[in-house]
């Protein structure tokens, strides 16, 4: 999603224009004004004997011009020069990432603006302000000039980049992800992205809403990201700027919708439950096509795949809750299991769970799932056991030939679930919407064709009631599959069991 930024830096020149060139080679620049100093032996401080734009300037002059947007870099062509300008101009209190050599000029990253300072500004500010994870979204730190994390260990930096990186960069990054699909739900504290256009800008932080909800940006003085920050910063709920060598970085909390919750509990039947259940708790019916209505939501309404309850369980109703709800907080129990924090696993309803302590969970966990269960027999064994082996070996051969067509990359995870004696069992989850999101639309892109030609082939309908179920008993291994091969922070909880439903 980040774009390919486009930055043409407007330079004052203080030097032989013709050396500058032979420097920096045929890098984009434009020069918009040429600063003579007059004199050999020159200070700065004393003598103001610097020249731009035809007058003698001071220096409070010149550091207005320069923090006026008007120019990005003051470049010095002459070595000697640039060493006497900076000493001067540091006594006086002005060190700005502005003001460079022309060999510092042409080494500066090509797409962006580069706050040199920032290893002096941002990085002790991140361990002040309690950043522990930071996605450097744009490649800031190894497309400029920073080796190291210095002193602030307490910062967990990721970056995303296809590009070859020394091994250098390992003294700043933790993870270094060719792309966005590789980084998957990881949610970070801060993610930092480069000075862009408004339009450009907006579109980025909409693109990392799942990643982090903090923004970190840098902006030059009178830049047009400047004037915008500025004009929106009532979209946020925080916003705070720390002065960088050469402009400001800016510091965004954006503003959460209100989450809504709601942990829907499958059954088929009647239960005891409906007004003993805690708060966000709701009852669906699985199933309920042709079948009688029990008082509660059915999962035949809206967009559905009731009809294949027979053959799947409560995947018809994880269908109707994707395509049907609009909660940013969802789970999925059973109508005889719950989740609890308890360590005793006999039931009681004030041990279920509670909306408060799944929210809690998910402040730092994307998913929260059954302890996994060791059964001692791999998946296929299990299989095998409810179904007989020759409808097995053929349920997953109809599954992983649609697998094979719709997501071909989870084909090894497929296999190393069936041979694995562990994983996350009923289908049971707590979530946020984009991870639900991204399942259904994994799972749903190859389980219901392959349930269907099951039942076109075998005709599971003429079964007994466990072989029937041969496609719930392979789908409930899918979300232990999926697991496998996206990177979310997985919390387990027990299970409790209530007996005699």
């Amino acid at each position: 999603m980040p774009y390919d930024l486009k930055f043409i830096p407007k330079i004052l020149l203080c030097g032989d224009k013709s050396e500058f060139f032979l420097q920096v080679g045929n890098r984009p620049f434009k020069i918009i004004g040429h600063a003579k100093i007059s004199g050999e032996d020159f200070n700065f401080v004393q003598d103001n004997k610097i020249f731009f734009n035809d007058k003698l300037q001071d220096l409070p002059a010149l550091v207005n011009f320069l923090r006026s947007g008007e120019v990005d870099y003051f470049v010095f062509t002459g070595l000697s020069e640039f060493a006497t300008f900076r000493n001067n101009a540091y006594k006086r209190g002005f060190l700005s990432s502005q003001v460079i050599s022309a060999e510092q000029f042409k080494f500066s990253p090509l797409e962006f603006f580069y706050d040199m300072s920032a290893d002096f500004y941002l990085l002790p500010r991140l361990k002040n302000v309690a950043i522990k994870t930071l996605l450097d979204v744009d490649g800031y730190f190894f497309k400029g000039r920073i080796f190291t994390k210095l002193e602030n260990d307490f910062t967990e930096i990721d970056t995303v980049t296809d590009k070859s990186l020394p091994p250098i960069v390992e003294n700043i990054y933790t993870h270094v992800y060719k792309n966005f699909s590789e980084v998957g739900f990881k949610r970070y504290d801060a993610v930092l992205i480069l000075e862009r256009p408004p339009a450009e800008f907006e579109s980025l932080i909409n693109f990392l809403e799942n990643f982090s909800d903090k923004i970190i940006t840098f902006a030059r003085p009178g830049s047009e990201l400047e004037r915008h920050i500025y004009n929106t910063a009532e979209n946020f709920s925080e916003v705070y700027g720390l002065r960088g060598g050469a402009g400001n970085w800016f510091f965004f909390t954006r503003q959460k919708p209100p989450e809504s919750f709601c942990n829907y509990v499958v059954t088929h039947k009647p239960t005891p439950h409906k007004d003993k259940l805690p708060d966000g708790y709701t009852i669906i019916h699985a199933g309920r096509e042709g079948k009688e209505d029990l008082g509660y939501i059915g999962d035949d309404t809206g967009d559905n795949i009731s009809r294949l309850n027979l053959y799947i369980n409560e995947i018809t109703a994880l269908y109707w809750m994707w395509k049907n709800t609009n909660h940013t907080i969802l789970g999925l129990s059973h109508y005889r299991r719950f989740f609890t924090e308890s360590d005793d696993e006999n039931f009681s309803y004030e041990k279920i769970l509670t909306e408060d302590a799944a929210r809690k969970i998910l402040e730092d966990y994307d998913i929260i799932v059954s302890r996994v269960y060791f059964g001692g027999l791999t998946q296929h064994e299990f299989v095998i056991n409810d179904c007989g082996e020759d409808l097995a070996i053929f349920g997953e051969a109809v599954l992983r030939k649609h697998l094979l067509q719709a997501q071909p990359d989870y084909l090894d995870a497929f296999e190393y679930v069936l041979n694995s004696t562990t994983f996350f069992k009923c289908n049971m989850f707590v979530t946020r919407r984009n991870v639900l999101n991204a399942y259904c639309k994994w799972l749903f892109s190859f389980l219901i064709d392959a349930t269907e030609e099951a039942l076109r082939i075998a005709n599971l309908q003429e079964l007994s009631w466990s072989p029937r179920r041969l496609m719930s008993f392979l789908a409930e291994r899918m979300l232990t599959v999926w697991l496998i091969k996206n990177r979310l922070r997985i919390k387990e909880l027990r299970i409790m069991q209530v007996e005699g439903l």
